[in-house]
């Protein structure tokens, strides 16, 4: 099983929404803009939503920039996941089939970010191994667990929350449930669309 965390372990989406609202406010021409960009693309990792901006404010390649936001970004969103509830039912989801099944996590959070949250969490220890975007791009993830566990595309599931984990899930051949967010998801849409994890162990 793989999953992915913001929407689908944790209820994080408005806190990164209001995390770029906050960046994007430092650039008022193209603050709505960049912000719809940030709606439309919502699982495309900071990096790619920084690049964008940068390209509209006529300073792409602005490495000292770029890193600047990105500090600012890693800063403030760290402070605010520590408080950061869970999506229901996730918790007693991982504590009932950690043992029983490989548990993987693949995120677009950076990796240094994403292992920091985690274990303020107390949800490390569930996880057989933990993907962050960077190193790892999702598809590369998944490829990556699915050679761990030298298993076929059609032994694993991932659980997404948004249209960009479904497409991912398709370009990689494994199954895909759906974490009703308030995202859209793609036609056709998941056939398994489920409103948290309360209950899904059963």
């Amino acid at each position: 099983i793989i999953l992915d965390f913001d929407g689908v372990i944790v209820e994080s989406n408005d806190i990164k929404y209001k995390v770029f609202q906050e960046i994007f406010k430092r650039f008022p021409d193209h603050y709505s803009e960049v912000l719809q960009y940030h709606r439309t693309h919502v699982s495309l990792s900071r990096y790619a939503k920084f690049d964008f901006l940068l390209e509209r404010i006529g300073r792409p390649g602005d490495r000292e920039l770029k890193e600047t936001l990105l500090s600012d970004f890693s800063h403030i969103t760290l402070e605010k996941m520590k408080s950061v509830p869970f999506v229901n039912g996730a918790k007693e989801f991982l504590q009932s089939f950690y043992n029983t099944m490989p548990l993987y996590l693949a995120s677009v959070t950076p990796i240094a970010d994403l292992e920091i949250i985690l274990a303020n969490l107390g949800i490390r220890l569930f996880f057989k191994d933990v993907y962050g975007c960077p190193p790892w791009t999702k598809p590369g993830a998944i490829l990556d667990i699915l050679i761990k566990e030298n298993i076929s595309p059609a032994m694993a599931v991932l659980f997404g929350y948004s249209y960009g984990d479904q497409r991912v899930a398709s370009e990689t051949g494994i199954h895909f449930i759906g974490r009703d967010s308030g995202l859209i998801f793609q036609k056709p849409f998941p056939s398994m669309i489920i409103s948290d994890l309360t209950g899904f162990s059963e």
